[in-house]
């Protein structure tokens, strides 16, 4: 009886722990940030992108990601709102600017990729708490950059990754690891 009791609770709790760990994963892979919005009917997508969000990387950061550890796709053609903020955890100035990828981290911001892919002050920074709107269409598919354009801050590891595909039918955020 006691035998047959053990089995009984032992297979309850393998089930219990594969729902868990089903819902769980199914809810992390799919689920957009919270601070991406998407128009698709208007082929617009918005994002709030806060800078020296937190001590990652020093607060070298994008939404608490550095390094490359974050992908914004954005399909070819729509439009890309980003409402950016510099959090100031490090009490520094940070920029953004999206740029080409060359072969070497730039030092410092450069011409942006896009027309008006690039926050105010690009090469000082934008004060703690100052934010900005960077508005541009995605019209050329590629890879690029997204980085702070403060002298060293990229090198630093301030940058992510910004694609724009010519296959994809909504935006996506991914990360390969961090916040």
């Amino acid at each position: 009886m006691a035998r047959t009791r053990r089995a009984s609770a032992l297979v309850a709790l393998a089930f219990l722990a594969v729902i868990v760990t089903a819902g769980g994963a199914g809810a992390a892979s799919t689920a957009p940030p919270s601070w991406m919005t998407v128009d698709a009917a208007k082929k617009a997508v918005s994002f709030v992108i806060k800078m020296a969000e937190n001590g990652t990387n020093g607060t070298f950061n994008f939404n608490g990601y550095a390094r490359g550890d974050m992908t914004i796709t954005v399909p070819l053609g729509w439009k890309v709102h980003m409402h950016v903020i510099n959090i100031g955890e490090g009490a520094i100035p940070h920029s953004l600017e999206i740029a080409a990828v060359t072969e070497a981290m730039p030092s410092q911001g450069v011409s942006p990729a896009f027309d008006g892919a690039y926050t105010v002050q690009l090469v000082p920074g934008m004060g703690v708490g100052k934010s900005d709107s960077v508005d541009f269409t995605a019209n050329q598919a590629g890879k690029y950059w997204m980085m702070c354009g403060v002298p060293g801050h990229a090198e630093g590891g301030m940058w992510d990754w910004f694609v724009v595909s010519p296959t994809a039918t909504e935006p996506t955020v991914t990360f390969s690891k961090g916040s």
